[in-house]
């Protein structure tokens, strides 16, 4: 761990075990104190029936950067999804990179808003806002 980021070590350590983002492919890229981001390369097992990245990888990616700035699950704290609104703008053709990135909205001591959105390099493919809860508090 680094004292500019105390909690990364914790980080990877969880992202290492949701096993769903090793099957999908999808990477850890960066983690601060109120953000996070992963990062894709869509290929065969992100197509939907269109051809494109399917939405339901996109959900799964956003819903999992969500927990992940450090002030959350990396410190210690037992978080859960409470709900997720996730909004799709257009599509994204496989083999273009997409990130995701999260941003904590408010830290409460029991919920937790966290805005996240998924991008390309032509822009915003998704935006969503997940709740967590503490399940401690």
């Amino acid at each position: 761990m680094t004292e500019e980021n105390p909690h990364l070590a914790r980080c990877l350590e969880i992202f290492s075990r949701v096993t769903m983002m090793t099957h999908l492919g999808i990477e850890f890229a960066a983690m601060e104190e109120d953000r996070a981001e992963l990062r894709l390369v869509p290929d065969e097992r992100h197509r939907n029936y269109l051809g494109a990245l399917h939405g339901g990888a996109i959900a799964a990616a956003l819903d999992t950067v969500a927990f992940l700035p450090g002030a959350l699950l990396p410190s210690g704290r037992r978080l859960a999804t409470e709900g997720v609104e996730i909004h799709f703008f257009k599509p994204s053709p496989l083999g273009e990179p997409v990130t995701f990135t999260a941003k904590i909205l408010r830290n409460g001591r029991r919920v937790v808003t966290v805005e996240c959105e998924a991008l390309n390099a032509k822009g915003k493919l998704a935006h969503a806002v997940v709740t967590l809860i503490d399940l401690d508090s």
